[in-house]
């Protein structure tokens, strides 16, 4: 375990890597734990495919890579959480609590695009150092304290917008609905996104994070402060929250104090078909990505398939049931 834990914390010795077998059993390794949903996302892709002549074509991707890029992000803000060996159960009170202000701040204060966007920034940070401190020094369960920050986030985007109205800045709504080809603008923060965290996982705050979930204890033992390490993850992920926040809004170009709520159970959920261990410390952020789009493209699915959307949800009990078994067979696994 201490030898486990002393590769994650110390910075990865470079090893010359010859050929691309080599590569490619690299890659692999790296990102095992995420198998079962890279094959549950080729297997979602194959039905969309069937179902949908024009899949692949221009238009449909694009709008599906619009459509992706907020849950993409919030599950992404969700990872990071877990894999600190936390939860945060408030990320989708926080969207919609960002939503309302970007819808209502301009109307009330005559602010511009970009002193509404900042407020909303400094809040999304606002409150993953909330959290943060809540879990990382005053060592609340974090159930219970995301779910009563989760609360408050709600209870204040219902004072901002006890109905759903307002109006968003227009330059978010051209911005998310322009795109380079097949490439929307609205794929531009989930590629910051991920270039943000490809860069910490080679800085030794990535791996401290990654270390923490895995034994948070053995880390503290070590040296590094495990409060800090959860104060700043919680506000990573909250970045994360900002950026879903920002494109749903662009999206629907309006605020709903509700319209946040289904995300952070979805968060979960692709966690979980990513192969994400809720205990911590393994998983990686490939796995969250690749369970954020099959929950969306289940929805293409069932609706081309002809099926009542009812059913919807029970597609996607059975496909986090699925996944929960591929990570429990994958665990039992001798080392």
């Amino acid at each position: 375990m201490k030898a486990g834990l002393t590769e994650r914390l110390q910075p990865a010795r470079e090893q010359p890597v010859h050929g691309l077998r080599q590569c490619i059993h690299a890659i692999t390794s790296r990102n095992s734990s995420a198998l079962p949903g890279v094959a549950m996302l080729l297997i979602v892709l194959a039905c969309n495919a069937f179902l949908q002549p024009d899949f692949f074509s221009a238009d449909s991707l694009s709008s599906n890579l619009q459509n992706a890029a907020p849950v993409i992000l919030v599950c992404m803000a969700q990872a990071v959480i877990v894999l600190l060996g936390e939860l945060d159960l408030s990320v989708g009170s926080g969207i919609s609590l960002i939503n309302c202000v970007l819808a209502a701040v301009p109307s009330l204060t005559g602010w511009g695009t970009a002193a509404t966007c900042v407020a909303a920034l400094v809040i999304a940070v606002a409150a993953g150092v909330c959290n943060g401190l809540l879990v990382g020094y005053l060592r609340q369960s974090a159930l219970i304290a995301t779910f009563a920050t989760g609360a408050i986030w709600f209870g204040g985007a219902l004072l901002l917008m006890p109905q759903p109205g307002g109006a968003v800045p227009e330059i978010l709504g051209e911005w998310f609905a322009m795109r380079v080809g097949v490439f929307p603008l609205a794929a531009i923060p989930v590629l910051a996104a991920c270039a943000l965290w490809a860069l910490l996982q080679r800085h030794r705050f990535g791996r401290r994070l990654i270390a923490t979930g895995s034994s948070a204890d053995a880390v503290f033992k070590s040296g590094v402060d495990t409060r800090l390490v959860k104060l700043l993850g919680y506000v990573l992920a909250w970045l994360f929250v900002f950026g879903a926040a920002l494109c749903i809004s662009a999206q629907t170009s309006s605020g709903d104090a509700r319209l946040g709520l289904p995300y952070t159970l979805n968060s979960v959920a692709a966690v979980v078909i990513g192969g994400i261990s809720l205990a911590g410390g393994r998983g990686s952020m490939l796995g969250a990505i690749c369970g954020a789009l099959v929950l969306v493209l289940i929805g293409n699915v069932v609706y081309f398939a002809g099926i009542p959307s009812n059913y919807q949800e029970v597609f996607k009990g059975a496909v986090i049931l699925l996944a929960l078994g591929c990570t429990f067979i994958g665990a039992r696994k001798p080392a």
